[in-house]
């Protein structure tokens, strides 16, 4: 049996293609694993105010963002500092930490590591 390669070349064109456009597809729509932006109820100088505006901001976080990480994350006013205290798992840090910045502004939170 003799295949006739002339026929068969416009067909692994056609694969190939096809191919390449769902792996584009599989890249645009994949899970970075990154949640949806979070629009907080006050701005960054609402919640430097006192300790119980702080303590405020760390349960919006704790309620409305932290949880879309999968991981163990925790956070803790710390009125003394002026921050919100973040804890998480080693690979989690500078997700949480980016996500933290965009959501609420730079400096509100510290993000370390558990041990």
């Amino acid at each position: 049996m003799q295949v006739d390669l002339k026929k068969l070349k416009p067909l692994g064109i056609v694969l190939v293609l096809g191919f390449a456009i769902l792996v584009f597809i599989m890249c645009l729509t994949a899970d970075l694993g990154i949640p949806e932006r979070y629009e907080p109820a006050h701005d960054a100088s609402y919640y430097t105010q006192n300790g119980d505006t702080l303590r405020e901001l760390a349960e919006e976080a704790e309620k409305n963002v932290l949880p879309a990480f999968q991981g163990r994350v925790t956070c803790q006013a710390d009125p003394e500092a002026g921050v919100v205290r973040v804890t998480a798992e080693k690979k989690l840090v500078d997700k949480v930490r980016a996500v933290l910045d965009r959501d609420f502004g730079k400096g509100l939170f510290t993000v370390t590591a558990e041990e």
